[in-house]
């Protein structure tokens, strides 16, 4: 059929393959006329729309020579319209395509795809149509390129052909068919023939591939258009990659600029600034890494990592506060380190529970509850109790049974006899056993010891003996005036007593009748004056010697530690000396000849307004310590002897205690012309410091500085460079100095520090 037929059969079977699926009603008409204009204004394709079918018209004429060897066969119909048999009846009437074909010299290729609404059912942007709208814009890229072929005079039919596309295609959205040129101009970032293939950017630079438009970039390199070399590192937040290496901002350094001149770069809590870190609250260190501890913890605990680790005895953020001995068991408040316990708790820790009224003081507190002493009942003891409770044979009254008729006892546990045996004797089951010298059935009779044995009456219990008799049972003979109860009668007879005299005992006598150094005044010696004793045999003493001791021939012996005339006075110490004096203590000793009881020290300030202590020592001791005095302090120390609870005349001696040296002293920093020292702070009540430098190669190179109590650090200027200087530094109170301590430094600028 030649290259007409081929061309024709290979746009069949390709429309007939692309168009096979989804249902759709396709049909390829070819036929001749011999003479019919075609349509000018006919539209190839119909735009989608939601309420109309969608219709493809596309007619394709190539004017070929008639000296061209190409043909094709090709039946024309006799009628001019074609009209597809499978169409709708309405599109048969409205719709239809007229082609004027001349002769042999024309190729026409035609073909109609109507998709009617109801074929479908689908939204007319459905993927298949749109696939289908793209495949055919293809088929005609295809056939615009054969009739450039043919119409170049060595194309397929080797002469000149002209012909007619009567199309516009789309060009995929994304360009405009060019008519000149048969094909599409695409728009920036499409190419293709039918601009469907997205471009990339510059090409990628040849360092990266192009995927769906978008620069994939080869290792090393980035950006839209992989034009920017990459570093091998990441720059971070403190640089930027230019030519592949990260520049740096001030103050960071390293390849990736992740690293400062600071250590730890400052673990990110603060700023290097000259290779040193500013630390943010609450963090200081090295490289600010530790944390800052809330008040230091007031020197009363340890600081780990921003903690306080309190020292016992003290608690709070910031060991600032006391504690109590076992948290007052949960059972008051610590104030102040005291514990002040809830009602009920009593004790150091509130540990013990009170119970009330404190037992009325009749038992003791066990738990909370009172245990009676014996006698005792109730809630807090306040109630009598009575033995086995009266036996239930009478009533408790005040803590005594007041037993029921019959009854009696302490716990009414007893039968009563009559009259209660006339608490004459005992009651025995109901009956009276009675007391010596008692009967009856109540005991109520008295009786008479052997019934006065005949020589007298008994009366209410006694023996009236007769005359001539005497005695409880008169059984005795009686003596004159019964010796007027100063001696024994002895069968009538009167044997004095000593000191009476007399047929009756009437006369007194005195012991050796006073040695006439005195006279007998009813049987006792009145001493003349310097005289004493029963027989006023001895000589007295003044005072009697205070009861202190012994007279001795009118001469008192006094006993030991006690002298004078009348040993009054009780034995001094003597010799006080002074051992040794450190800032809060002295060293006493003294002597004595006599032992005493114990030794009295008291000691007070001599300032104006000063407290007197005082302490006590054995009285086998001569010596003693005294100690808690206050630095820099004067003091009157006076020593007496005690005994019997006298005192004796003290030995006194002034003295004042040294002020302590200064501790800790170092030098913070040396420079050229000046030096910064740092000292230990005391804990002692004082006035200030004095801090001298003193140049040791001139004689008059002093330099003094008064400081006030709570100064620990002081910067000296204005010193020469590369001079030594000895630095001295005294604790000063009431206008005295301590004892100082002193350094050596050399200042410098470049060299290093000597301290000697």
């Amino acid at each position: 059929m030649g290259i007409k037929g081929f061309l024709l059969g290979f746009v069949t079977v390709t429309l007939l393959l692309e168009m096979s699926t989804g249902g759709l009603v396709k049909k390829v008409i070819r036929h001749r006329r011999d003479a019919l204009s075609p349509k000018q204004t006919q539209e190839n394709i119909t735009l989608p729309h939601s309420d109309q079918p969608v219709v493809f018209n596309h007619v394709y004429n190539i004017n070929v020579p008639s000296t061209s060897l190409c043909s094709v066969e090709l039946d024309a119909p006799g009628d001019t319209d074609l009209k597809q048999k499978s169409a709708p009846m309405d599109m048969q009437n409205s719709e239809h395509m007229e082609h004027t074909m001349d002769g042999d010299n024309q190729i026409v290729f035609t073909h109609r795809i109507n998709i009617p609404k109801q074929a479908c059912g689908c939204d007319n942007q459905l993927p298949d149509i749109k696939d289908i709208l793209s495949r055919l814009e293809m088929l005609e890229s295809e056939l615009s390129s054969l009739r450039e072929q043919c119409s170049g005079g060595t194309g397929c039919c080797g002469a000149q052909v002209t012909g007619e596309v009567s199309t516009k295609p789309f060009c995929n959205g994304h360009g405009n068919w060019s008519t000149e040129t048969c094909s599409c101009i695409c728009e920036p970032g499409w190419k293709g023939p039918n601009c469907t293939e997205p471009e990339c950017p510059n090409d990628c630079q040849d360092q990266g591939r192009c995927v769906d438009g978008k620069c994939e970039c080869f290792e090393g390199f980035g950006g839209d258009d992989c034009s920017s070399e990459l570093c091998m590192l990441d720059c971070g937040d403190y640089g930027h990659c230019v030519e592949g290496f990260c520049l740096c901002e001030d103050g960071f350094i390293g390849e990736d600029c992740a690293q400062t001149s600071c250590l730890n770069n400052c673990l990110g809590r603060g700023r290097c600034v000259e290779d040193e870190c500013v630390c943010d609250e609450p963090w200081t260190g090295f490289d600010c890494s530790e944390l800052i501890c809330p008040n230091d913890c007031y020197d009363r605990g340890r600081c780990v990592n921003g903690t306080c680790f309190c020292e016992e005895g003290y608690t709070g953020e910031d060991c600032g506060e006391l504690t109590c001995p076992g948290n007052c068991n949960n059972r008051g408040m610590c104030v102040n380190g005291q514990c002040v316990c809830q009602t009920g708790y009593i004790g150091e820790d509130c540990s013990k529970l009170t119970c009330p009224k404190n037992c009325n003081e009749r038992g003791h507190c066990f738990n909370g509850k009172c245990i009676c002493d014996p006698g005792y009942e109730g809630e807090d003891c306040s109630i009598l109790s009575c033995p086995d409770n009266c036996s239930n044979r009478g009533q408790c009254v005040n803590g005594e049974c007041v037993c029921d008729v019959g009854f009696q006892g302490e716990d009414c546990s007893e039968l009563s006899c009559a009259n209660n045996c006339q608490d004459r004797g005992r009651c025995v089951n109901g009956k009276c056993s009675c007391n010596k010298g008692y009967g009856g059935e109540d005991c109520s009779t008295k009786t008479c010891p052997k019934d006065c044995m005949g020589r007298g009456e008994c009366v209410d219990g006694k023996c009236v003996c007769f005359v001539g008799f005497s005695g409880k049972s008169c059984g005795e003979l009686t003596c004159p005036n019964d010796c007027l109860d100063q001696g024994r009668c002895v069968n009538g007879q009167c044997v004095c007593h000593k000191g009476f005299t007399g047929e009756d005992c009437s006369e007194k006598t005195c012991p050796k009748n006073c040695l006439e150094r005195g006279y007998c005044v009813d049987g006792e010696c009145v001493c003349y004056e310097g005289f004493t004793g029963s027989d006023c045999s001895m000589l007295t003493c003044p005072e009697n010697c205070q009861n202190q001791g012994r007279c001795d021939n009118g001469v008192c012996v006094c006993d030991e530690g006690f002298l004078g005339e009348d040993c009054s006075e009780v034995s001094p110490p003597k010799e006080l000396t002074v051992e040794e004096v450190s800032p809060e203590t002295v060293d006493l000793s003294w002597k004595n000849e006599m032992r005493v009881a114990e030794y009295l020290i008291t000691y007070v300030p001599t300032a104006v307004g000063g407290l007197e202590l005082d302490m006590r020592v054995p009285g086998d001791q001569i010596m003693t310590t005294i100690k808690e005095l206050e630095p820099g302090v004067e003091y009157l120390i006076s020593v007496y002897a005690v005994l019997n609870n006298k005192k004796s005349l003290p030995v006194s001696a002034r003295l004042a205690t040294h002020l302590p040296e200064p501790e800790g002293l170092k030098f913070k920093s040396v420079r050229e012309t000046s030096v910064e020292v740092e000292w230990d702070s005391l804990d002692i009540p004082f006035d200030g410091w004095n801090i001298i430098f003193r140049n040791t190669k001139e004689e008059d190179g002093e330099i003094l500085n008064s400081l006030g109590r709570p100064e620990t650090t002081f910067e000296q200027s204005g010193l020469g460079p590369g001079q030594e200087y000895e630095v001295k530094l005294e604790v000063v109170k009431n206008n005295k100095r301590g004892p100082p301590a002193s350094q050596n430094v050399v200042t410098t600028s470049k060299q290093s520090i000597r301290v000697s």
